[in-house]
């Protein structure tokens, strides 16, 4: 099917995500918020918040050239992408789910 209709199948599956998404949450009485697909997650430094005018792909980590912290490519923008959920919906600091474990 993807050979056949493209684009419009990755899309539409992953709308259909989206919308159970979006269910779940509801149906839990949590709320779910977007970040901008544009928003610079990977060229921000998560600690001071410089942005990189360029980021090639093929670099996995970079050193910020203002507080000279080494950031992760993918650990950073995680970092950015939960800060600037969390500062959309007002909630301020997100910490991180605890898993239960069954002795």
């Amino acid at each position: 099917m993807q050979r056949l209709w493209g684009r419009k199948v990755n899309d539409l599956a992953f709308r259909e995500f989206l919308q159970i998404l979006e269910f779940v949450a509801f149906k839990k009485g949590k709320t779910l918020g977007y970040v901008d697909q544009w928003y610079p997650s990977s060229k921000t430094c998560n600690h001071c918040k410089y942005v990189l005018e360029s980021l090639p792909l093929d670099v996995r980590r970079w050193r910020c050239p203002s507080c000279q912290t080494v950031n992760d490519r993918d650990g950073n923008a995680a970092n950015n992408i939960k800060e600037a959920g969390s500062l959309s919906l007002a909630v301020g600091d997100v910490r991180p789910s605890q898993t239960a474990m069954a002795a």
